[in-house]
């Protein structure tokens, strides 16, 4: 291990010496240690335990803040301290600070009072993922790979507090020992080479991003970026928690309700969570596990579809699914269909009573929001992912859906001049006459996003004339594969499973899918192509083989998207990476193998179709990523009060006052057709369409 020189500050005087000190450096790393990760808002859980400090082998520090046993030789400094004097260095615009999910620190400090404004902010957990995202991006990760060092692990560090000490806190034997039960001799070695590690990888990483040319846009876009995800996590998100209360009784009561039916339908309880006793009363499933049951009488008895290895039928939504769409006339099956219906409605409700309605009751912070985590670097295509909660994942409803899980979330309440409705702001201490009004949601969504990326790529004529006429792109697509007679936008109506089969196609082929792919995805939306009337029609034996005809004749429609999938793939072997429309790669090792042995086969497949999908979607995430820095830089917006809360998927959220929507959406939409301002060259051949909305909720901006 590189030998390295570490101090731990002892006393104030120490830390107005080391500020001191940082006045004048150009660069420095540095690395924080709390009692919770829960640190997006301020809550009473959060307490910052210490900061580590480095820039190069003997300059690395460590201040303790909040170990719960200090001692008069090792005493904590308090964070008032810290504040004053580590603020202006933190604080300063000409320094380079580095870090490791340095977001995650920007959040600590905020939360002691210190804000980082720098411009040059460097993230090594980005750099590495630039560098190559097929290995693991962590800070340990990427010094055992560097370096050939192992360094500690948390739980190696708080490993060694004792079961006392445990024990007087309160903690089980197998509870995760925070922080700050660590002495504070033992915890500054462990912190101060997490600091000195993130510094000298860095190093390593800039040169390795200058070598493959990445390094510009990590300055470009991600420097930028860590602030625009920074803002959106510190705003949050406001949730109803009055609806959400009212939810939860509701939904309980429909669980409830849905279980006595039931109930009633076989007799006796059951768990329908445990797919033993869902096997047992479908299937007739081994009896003797439950024979107070009763089983020969009140099994349903229905013929297995899958079975697991161990030869017990498998009962999930999908089998439920077929068992639901089959035809029966006996009164037991008749009863099970009843049951199944009960059942598939209740497994629903339970999980959107589970993972929503409590998952985001417990993720409420003191403020009355949500403060969710994005991940930059959470998916290969370089989107962002969520979690804590995950509100990408947020399910759709209808209008007239009883229960609507994206109108818990509103906008945050502001104040109005009682005569004009306008913004108030707080000017000169000046009391006004205001009323309390709650900000509108808007939600602005890109049209087709990844089509239009593919037909910038693929340059296909009828991809091309299909968007500038402005046509229905899945009607445009069955049209042409099936001759249909109608016009684009009249399919919809007129052939929704042509449709439908368009639709598949566009994305699926898009991304490399095959036959098979195709086959299975369409059963999913009610149409089987193993049908007679399917089978009939193309002169197949199965659906595979008309699903192969399906792909043949789109490809035969749009010739350009299937070269662009050739020489992607051909680009892709021969080079092992694509690039994105702004030039960041994806890595495909395996497609550079010559002599590939039978175990490469399945991975070189995989890396073909990322080929395709890596281009589309990565370079729909550079777009998406460089339209929200626009819109966060945006001092127009400012002045409306209007702020940029969620990103999914393809869609912006924002919230605003309501006098002020329809002046914020054209700015916005500007922003999001133009994500990169004056840059002609990095812009579509044809325009970017966003569709916008607002509301008193999320559900309503829809």
């Amino acid at each position: 291990m590189q030998l390295r020189n570490y101090s731990i500050i002892k006393s104030v005087g120490q830390l107005k010496e080391l500020a001191d000190m940082m006045n004048d450096i150009e660069e420095f790393a540095f690395d924080t240690e709390t009692n919770t990760l829960r640190v997006n808002s301020d809550s009473d859980e959060f307490s910052l335990v210490g900061i580590s400090i480095s820039w190069g082998v003997d300059n690395n520090y460590y201040i303790p803040t909040g170990h719960l046993y200090a001692t008069e030789e090792y005493p904590n400094i308090p964070t008032w301290y810290v504040r004053k004097y580590l603020g202006r260095i933190f604080g300063r615009e000409d320094v380079r600070i580095i870090g490791w999910n340095i977001k995650f620190d920007m959040h600590v400090m905020k939360r002691i009072g210190v804000d980082i404004v720098t411009p040059d902010i460097w993230d090594g957990m980005i750099m590495s993922w630039l560098i190559d995202e097929n290995s693991g991006n962590g800070l340990k990760d990427n010094t055992f790979r560097i370096w050939g060092e192992k360094p500690r692990e948390f739980t190696e560090v708080t490993g060694i507090v004792s079961p006392e000490r445990r024990k007087e806190n309160g903690l089980k034997a197998n509870s995760r020992v925070p922080f700050s039960l660590v002495d504070i001799d033992d915890g500054a070695l462990y912190a101060i080479d997490d600091a000195f590690n993130t510094f000298r990888n860095y190093v390593y990483l800039l040169d390795k991003l200058e070598e493959e040319g990445m390094e510009k846009i990590y300055c470009k876009m991600y420097k930028k970026f860590l602030y625009t995800l920074f803002n959106m996590e510190e705003r949050g998100v406001v949730v109803d928690r009055e609806r959400l209360e009212e939810m939860k009784v509701e939904i309980k009561e429909d669980l409830d309700k849905l279980m006595y039916d039931m109930i009633e339908i076989v007799g006796f309880e059951f768990n329908a969570s445990s797919n033993q006793h869902l096997a047992e009363l479908l299937f007739g499933y081994d009896k003797s596990k439950n024979p107070n049951w009763n089983l020969i009488e009140n099994s349903f008895k229905f013929k297995p579809e899958t079975t697991t290895k161990g030869g017990m039928p498998q009962t999930g939504n999908g089998v439920l699914a077929k068992l639901m769409k089959r035809t029966y006339i006996d009164k037991r099956r008749l009863r099970g269909q009843k049951f199944i219906k009960n059942l598939l409605s209740y497994k629903k409700l339970s999980k959107l009573y589970s993972a929503f309605i409590l998952g985001i009751s417990d993720l409420i912070y003191p403020d009355g929001k949500v403060h969710p985590n994005c991940n930059i670097i959470g998916t290969d295509s370089g989107r962002i992912s969520m979690s804590d909660p995950n509100l990408q994942q947020l399910p759709k409803a209808k209008d007239d859906d009883k229960y609507q899980i994206r109108s818990l979330f509103i906008g945050s309440e502001y104040y109005a001049d009682d005569d004009t409705g306008d913004f108030v702001d707080e000017l000169d201490g000046k009391i006004k006459t205001e009323t309390i009004r709650r900000k509108k949601m808007i939600a602005l969504d890109y049209s087709n996003l990844e089509m239009r990326v593919l037909t910038h790529f693929s340059e296909d004529e009828n991809l091309l004339e299909m968007f500038l006429n402005k046509h229905d792109s899945h009607g445009s697509t069955a049209v042409n594969m099936f001759g249909l007679d109608c016009t684009p936008d009249e399919c919809k109506k007129k052939y929704p499973v042509q449709r439908q089969v368009g639709k598949v196609l566009n994305f699926l082929l898009a991304y490399g899918g095959g036959a098979s792919a195709l086959c299975e995805l369409l059963g999913n939306y009610d149409v089987n192509l193993n049908d007679e009337q399917y089978l009939k029609a193309e002169g197949c034996k199965n659906g595979v083989e008309v699903a192969q005809k399906y792909i043949d004749r789109y490809f035969d429609s749009y010739t350009g998207v299937a070269q662009f999938i050739k020489d992607q793939k051909k680009f892709a072997h021969r080079n092992g990476y694509v690039q994105t429309l702004i030039g960041r790669h994806r890595r495909l090792p395996h497609l550079l193998i010559r002599n590939p042995s039978g175990k490469d086969f399945k991975q070189i497949s995989y890396e073909e179709r990322l080929a395709v999908n890596s281009a589309i979607q990565g370079s729909a995430g550079d777009i998406t990523i460089n339209a929200q820095n626009r819109v966060e830089a945006s001092e127009k917006l400012k002045e409306l009060h209007c702020y940029m809360l969620i990103q999914i998927h393809d869609e912006l959220v924002f919230e605003c006052p309501e006098e002020n929507v329809d002046k914020a959406i054209p700015i916005i939409s500007q922003f999001m057709s133009h994500p990169f301002g004056d840059k002609k060259s990095q812009e579509l051949i044809l325009p970017l369409d966003c569709e916008a909305d607002s509301g008193d909720s999320y559900q309503e901006a829809k």
